[in-house]
């Protein structure tokens, strides 16, 4: 096996490079003809990817694209991806990848949020074409396949030089924005800085070892941030990274050993399906050097097994898009424990690279003890430059000394060891998934038949945790009609499926306190058990 790896040049605040399209132009210098990306059939180097994305940066400012403005990619984890991920920076403007998986109203909120001047639209999209068309500001759909009447990429950038434009952006500028439901209801665009893009990886960078042998494998959305960190990781050290979209379990066992794949991201849950097939405890994994998981809390056991079956080098993280992804990693070293050590499993690590954490008091705004429960604070060079076009929501959530406040409940054992509590804010995960409980609300609440509801999180054996909607029907018609189904039926056609109730109940009022707050506490001790 080749131990070539990629000399990086390192700053003196540790991190290794400063803009977002850095990445491929160092990776294309150091190492023309490494592959860079694969797909079934088809491999980039880096050299291809380095000239792919000029074309398509060179495209943007035929188009007219001025600094700052925003370029949207609708798809799956693909090679156009990339192409938008890196030509948009070469062309000085911010990439926004966008959750393909949302219900066609929720991408157009989104995009008319953002006020794009080009929308790119990934395999499969072409649905959204006509809606976003319509968007002020739009200048041009582009598509990813050929479609009769639409842009398709390769016509519309394949034809352009494949000279960088060699435009160097600010490290304090907005490198890229990603999107995530808010406890408003609203999404609320997080822009992140090259600088935060820097510092996010130069911990991790340290420690996990690539070589021109190694392939990476997200098999998460490269709209989430823990996929795109590990993305770029890759691509720094010169590694390839694995471009395909494993459809279940079975189809990821069979993507993991057949593309002998050396680093992997995955959350609990998906690691708990692998280890219920029968073929992954027979498997040959001796390809599979590191594997970072969270996003959701692992069960000890689950974590056991998976440290016997795979036989690799475990990291957990914690972090949130707001943080540009992990602040505190468990370690290899962590992992391996002893009868002493082994309550650390149920932490989140040591707080890591140029960053610090606190805890306080939520009512106070004073640090507690070790030991002691409160709300998490991170700050550093990860926490983002703030919300897009959101100053009030920006100053709300980083103060005015640059602590973010998480809304998660922590305590900080006295070797700095970090444990997460219950979430001081009602965000919900199922199955790595954040879904908010305002925004699902706010679209139950647009049926007729419903008056009130709350949306809880409920345990999920598959899922983690799942939706549920306790509802007080309206007065009427409407509301004597409703039923679980229609209700159901009715969110899947506003939302995301996994953001829609599994389960709904119906009740005469809901829980509140004397000042007319709603009691979700008394909802999930009641339906927790249903």
């Amino acid at each position: 096996m080749s131990t070539r790896t990629i000399d990086l040049e390192t700053h003196g605040d540790g991190t290794t490079f400063r803009r977002l399209e850095d990445v491929i132009r160092r990776s294309a210098a150091h190492d023309p003809q490494g592959v860079a990306l694969v797909q079934p059939g088809r491999q980039v180097t880096f050299a291809e990817l380095d000239a792919s994305t000029s074309r398509f940066a060179q495209a943007l400012l035929a188009e007219g694209v001025q600094p700052g403005d925003r370029v949207c990619h609708v798809g799956e984890n693909s090679v156009a991806f990339f192409d938008a991920l890196y030509g948009s920076g070469k062309a000085g403007a911010i990439p926004v990848p966008i959750n393909f998986r949302l219900a066609p109203t929720e991408v157009l909120q989104i995009v008319e949020d953002v006020e794009p001047r080009v929308v790119v639209l990934g395999a499969g999209m072409e649905h959204h074409a006509e809606a976003l068309a319509a968007v002020p500001g739009v200048t041009r759909v582009v598509t990813v396949e050929p479609v009769e009447g639409l842009t398709g990429l390769a016509a519309w950038a394949g034809a352009q030089s494949g000279e960088d434009p060699g435009i160097a952006r600010d490290p304090e500028d907005t490198a890229v924005m990603f999107y995530t439901s808010g406890t408003t209801g609203r999404p609320k665009g997080i822009e992140l800085a090259g600088r935060n893009l820097s510092s996010a990886l130069a911990g991790p960078l340290k420690v996990v070892r690539f070589d021109a042998d190694s392939v990476a494998l997200a098999p998460v959305p490269f709209f989430h941030v823990t996929g795109f960190g590990l993305a770029l990781m890759a691509n720094l050290k010169g590694a390839a990274v694995l471009m395909i979209n494993p459809q279940g379990p079975a189809d990821l066992l069979d993507v993991l050993q057949r593309y002998r794949v050396s680093h992997s991201v995955m959350v609990p849950t998906v690691i708990q399906f692998l280890l219920g097939l029968p073929e992954t405890r027979a498997g040959d994994w001796s390809a599979l050097r590191w594997m970072m998981y969270g996003g959701a809390p692992m069960p000890e056991p689950v974590l056991r097994e998976a440290t016997e079956v795979f036989g690799c080098d475990f990291y957990q993280g914690y972090g949130l898009t707001e943080s540009t992804g992990g602040v505190s990693f468990l370690g290899p070293e962590d992992h391996r424990v002893t009868p002493e050590t082994v309550h650390r499993l149920r932490s989140v690590g040591q707080v890591r690279g140029n960053n610090e954490v606190r805890i306080i008091d939520p009512a106070t705004g004073q640090d507690v003890p070790a030991g002691e429960r409160g709300e998490v604070l991170i700050r550093g060079g990860n926490v983002m430059k703030g919300y897009w076009r959101r100053p009030e929501e920006t100053a709300a959530t980083v103060d005015a000394d640059g602590w973010l406040h998480t809304g998660d409940g922590g305590r900080l054992d006295a070797e700095g060891y970090l444990y997460l509590g219950d979430r001081l804010k009602d965000m919900i995960v199922s199955g790595g998934e954040n879904v908010y409980p305002a925004e699902v609300e706010s679209v139950l609440t647009g049926h007729p038949g419903v008056a009130q509801v709350a949306v809880i999180g409920v345990p999920s054996d598959r899922w983690g945790e799942s939706p549920m909607a306790v509802v007080v029907r309206a007065a009427g018609d409407a509301g004597e009609q409703l039923t679980a189904e229609d209700l159901i039926g009715w969110a899947r056609e506003h939302l995301a499926h996994y953001k829609c109730p599994v389960d709904v109940a119906f009740v005469s009022e809901l829980p509140l306190n004397a000042s007319g707050k709603l009691l979700k506490v008394r909802l999930r001790e009641e339906f927790a058990r249903r």
